[in-house]
């Protein structure tokens, strides 16, 4: 009986919301990794980050990559020097 209330119950605790990691943050987070081979654990304890902020940092770049949201040009520079000549 007590097995089955034990599974029953969970105790909710709250979860303390964790700051995004900034790009010095994830540099030496790859640089500990790559260069010194240490573990995403030790690196985790040591940048003070979770173990998911490092798992990002490895996965992803340092700089975040934006794509281009302009309008294509309706000429090419080819087509536009034709025209001028």
């Amino acid at each position: 009986m007590a097995q089955s209330l034990q599974s029953f119950y969970e105790i909710l605790t709250p979860k303390t919301p964790t700051k995004d990691c900034t790009r010095d943050q994830r540099l030496r987070a790859q640089t500990l990794y790559f260069d010194a081979h240490w573990t995403k654990a030790e690196i985790a304890l040591q940048l003070n980050l979770t173990i998911d902020q490092v798992k990002y940092a490895l996965r992803h770049r340092v700089t975040p990559q934006k794509t281009r949201s302009s309008r294509r040009p309706l000429l090419s520079l080819v087509e536009r020097k034709q025209l001028i000549n």
